[in-house]
């Protein structure tokens, strides 16, 4: 069971079904959607380094562990190619966990 916090936020990314904003010591923002396939935006925060997929809605091969607070978060994009294989992340420290849509 996650555990909610005094400020209606998550110590864990919830499994449920919904769209869930993670934010990171840098402020960088990760918007995590659980709808039937699992979606990754990532919004970069000021000073933050750019990434390849940032701005944009990508598709998920696999949500890994750590996203909870106080903790980083791996994921895989799931672009892989006979090239380049998959993409991972590994995002900074969490600070929050909320519902997409509250701050």
């Amino acid at each position: 069971m996650v555990k909610n916090h005094p400020s209606d936020g998550y110590d864990k990314l919830p499994p449920e079904r919904g769209a869930y904003r993670v934010e990171t010591i840098s402020g960088t923002v990760h918007i995590i959607e659980r709808a039937g396939r699992i979606t990754w935006k990532r919004l970069p925060g000021r000073g933050s380094m750019t990434a390849a997929h940032d701005n944009r809605t990508v598709p998920l091969s696999e949500l890994g562990p750590g996203w909870e607070v106080g903790k980083q978060g791996y994921l895989v994009v799931a672009d892989e190619t006979y090239l380049t294989g998959n993409t991972w992340h590994l995002t900074g420290i969490i600070v929050s966990i909320t519902a997409e849509g509250r701050s």
